[in-house]
């Protein structure tokens, strides 16, 4: 309750401090004011690289421009999530074992990532699967909660944009090129990154951009360094655009990445030990030979009618990630008398186009719209194992087949239709989104499940409405919304399809007898009531979420003066999941049906506000997250949720440059002390200090000096493997590059 109420007390102060330095009306807006307005003010820096971080208006999303991404020279696109509320990193500190935590999820379905309109993904036993450089992008989108558009995301959406040759060439240029050398004080990395990029007609832009990162094991704020933790990755960008009219614009990405090296195998969430083999010293997975080769093709099509009010866009592309692992005997419980090879290839196709028409334009701001869009996806992954021993392989793996980690495919259908109707201070959002998905098994599981008279496949159909109302209690000043939405997720092809001693489909998982637990009443010891097969698919629903959230949003520019403006927005949320997957037992009373009882229920509040004045620009940025959950037995509260934070920035913007700060205080958080998660204990809060300076020395050049966790502070991540207490996090870092452009 103290978070919540600090943030109401910012909130208020806030406003009502608005309202008494606003001491006449503020005119109406005009008729094309956008929805969504940034938080920072317009920099002094070259016109294309002034995007900061903005807010919507009505709905919860946050994007982080090019001069945000810049300023604070991030390792990974992990390292911004504290500048946006709700959000927070979900794994290690190692870069392959980071994912995002949106609201409390943070399954690879529930938070669905997209690089240029292209969705991505890796399913793959302990281990993150995100790789996006942000060196080479413009902006990232956060869409927090379930979204009409986007198909299964619980939790929510991250989409990241590539740069185009418009965004970094000066005024009047047609040809430029960019050039950065790096150096970080952590861990020595070394970072150059190179671009050369323009416009070969007027018709047409193009980018080629180059990144490379290289730098030794991540040191804690203890002293210690973590083992495994080395960075040898790069990545590559290929952009070409073509305007064939003033309306129409077609765009070809292709995006690269590529690590190599000795890592973790549990990247997620594995921690220093104080043992002497490199199994205790990064957890009982122990470590791997791994390369990673990820690819993004994208294809998208736009055409903008903005007089008319009318906009289509689509997007093609193709994700390919593959992981190839090489354990030699003793490196791994999975390799303690032999050598093994891992390779895991997944595949993503997609297809999404979305179309906006403007069927009505009255006076003032009064119109109606509608949206619809269809977006197709195929998803395949191959799996194989092989160990160095011939009857090893026949016994467990035969012909490299892995039932802990099949193969297989998804395939989904989707669209959706929403209106947009404005009448006066009124907006209506009414829509509804339906979906078609179907998962299915390969080799040896599939024929596992035929010979038990069981389904290789599982289909779904679900249809997910939605509705959003608000209204402006002041033309352009104060906002009232709320929103009403329901969303599924089916499960993934590990979740469905696996099979193993450590799944959720036997006995001792379907019972409750695993880890010490009573297990389930009406069962007497023995008892059989996994099917045949081992794998439960045919028995699983998707979850189901229904989220509400309610807020209120202020605007007021000119507040301080003529190019100032004050922000703040104050968004509340309850969500409601049920058909928790991981719930799925047998029923109570000795039936010996399969049944997934589970829920959670999550409720938080969430900050957002900023202002800029005369050069000075600040950011105020706060969650708060609570809840309960109910595994088919008992209701707990729901430990493993990010702990409530705060974080607040304060930059100024002179004639040779800039500096800013950041702070950051993070309240302590329960986790699990032991397997069968039955006691917690407390992880203490903490504070993080940052700054950033950058001076530009003359056209071509400019160097920037960047701090994280300036104050060394010691803290522990949230990254616990079931529900423990987490890797302690990197210790200070002083971050200095050098850039030209030319």
């Amino acid at each position: 309750m103290k978070l919540t109420s600090t943030l109401l007390r910012l909130w208020v102060a806030g406003s009502w401090w608005t309202v008494a330095v606003a001491s006449q009306p503020a005119p109406p807006p005009a008729p094309d004011e956008p929805t969504e307005m940034p938080v920072i003010g317009v920099t002094a820096t070259p016109p294309r690289q002034t995007a900061e971080t903005t807010m919507s208006t009505t709905q919860a999303r946050t994007t982080l421009g090019d001069a945000t991404l810049r300023r604070r020279q991030p390792d990974s696109v992990f390292q911004l999530m504290d500048d946006v509320p709700g959000v927070t990193v979900q794994g290690g500190p190692r870069n392959s074992g980071m994912g995002f935590n949106v609201r409390g999820y943070s399954d690879n379905e529930d938070v669905r990532i997209a690089l240029d309109g292209v969705t991505k993904g890796f399913e793959k036993y302990r281990f993150g699967g995100t790789f996006i450089e942000p060196e080479l992008l413009k902006a990232i989108e956060v869409r927090r909660g379930a979204q009409i558009d986007t198909a299964g995301a619980l939790g929510g959406t991250v989409r990241a944009t590539t740069r185009d040759a418009r965004d970094l060439l000066r005024p009047g240029q047609q040809w430029g090129s960019r050039a950065r050398i790096g150096h970080a004080s952590n861990n020595g990395e070394l970072h150059r990154f190179a671009a050369a990029y323009g416009r070969p007609t007027a018709d047409t832009d193009a980018v080629v951009a180059l990144s490379d990162r290289q730098g030794d094991n991540l040191r804690l704020a203890s002293g210690q360094r973590l083992p495994l933790s080395e960075v040898h990755a790069g990545s590559h960008l290929l952009k070409g655009s073509w305007w064939a009219t003033d309306t129409w614009k077609l765009s070809v990405s292709w995006v690269g990445y590529r690590d190599q090296g000795l890592q973790a195998y549990d990247t997620y969430s594995g921690a220093v030990g104080q043992g002497s083999t490199p199994i205790e010293q990064v957890g009982s997975f122990g470590q791997v030979q791994r390369r990673i080769d990820d690819d993004t093709l994208s294809v998208q099509a736009n055409w903008a009618d903005e007089s008319g009010g009318h906009a289509w866009q689509t997007t093609l592309g193709r994700s390919e990630t593959r992981v190839r692992d090489h354990f030699e005997p003793g490196w791994s419980i999975f390799s303690t008398g032999t050598q093994v090879d891992d390779d895991v290839r997944q595949t993503h196709h997609t297809l999404d186009s979305q179309l906006t028409l403007t069927t009505w334009r009255g006076a003032g701001r009064d119109a109606l719209a509608l949206r619809t869009g269809v977006q197709v996806g195929h998803s395949a992954r191959e799996a194989r194992r092989v160990t160095s021993i011939p009857a090893l392989n026949q016994a467990l793996y035969p012909d490299g087949y892995n039932p802990a980690q099949p193969p297989g495919s998804k395939r989904q259908v989707g669209g959706f239709v929403q209106l947009d109707w404005q009448v006066g201070r009124w907006q209506l959002l009414p829509g509804v989104r339906f979906d078609r998905t179907e998962v299915e098994v390969q080799g040896a599981n599939a024929q596992r499940l035929r010979d038990a008279d069981q389904a290789d496949r599982v289909r779904y159909t679900d249809w997910s409405p939605s509705l959003t109302l608000s209204y402006t209690l002041q033309p352009g000043r104060w906002t009232a919304f709320a929103t009403a939405a329901r969303a599924h997720r089916p499960p993934l092809i590990d979740e469905a399809f696996m099979r193993g001693g450590y799944g959720a489909c036997n006995n001792n998982a379907l019972l409750r007898t695993r880890n010490g637990q009573p297990g389930v009443p009406g069962y007497s010891p023995g008892a059989q009531v996994a099917p045949a097969s081992g794998i439960c698919a045919p028995y699983y629903e998707p979850e189901s979420s229904r989220a509400f959230e309610w807020g209120i949003h202020s605007r007021h520019p000119g507040l301080l003066g003529a190019d100032s403006v004050v922000q703040t927005k104050l968004t509340a949320f309850v969500n409601h999941t049920d058909d928790i997957l991981e719930s799925l037992m047998a029923e109570p009373g000795g039936s010996g049906r399969l049944i997934q009882p589970g829920w959670e229920r999550r409720r938080g509040i969430e900050l957002e506000a900023g202002a800029a004045w005369q050069g000075w620009q600040t950011r105020l940025v706060g969650t708060r997250l609570t809840g309960t959950q109910f595994d088919g037995l008992q209701t707990t509260d729901l430990i493993g949720i990010p702990a409530d934070r705060v974080h607040l920035s304060l930059m100024r913007q002179t004639a040779w440059g800039e500096w800013g700060l950041r702070w950051q205080h993070v309240w302590s958080r329960r986790y699990y002390t032991d397997t069968a998660r039955t006691n917690t204990a407390e992880a203490p809060s903490y504070r993080l200090l940052g700054a950033s300076m950058r001076w530009r020395l003359n056209r071509q050049f400019e160097a920037t000096v960047t701090a994280d966790n300036l104050n060394n502070t010691r803290y522990v991540l949230d990254n616990g493997m079931n529900g423990g207490p987490g890797t302690e996090g990197p210790g200070r870092n002083l971050k200095l590059s050098l850039s030209a452009q030319y």
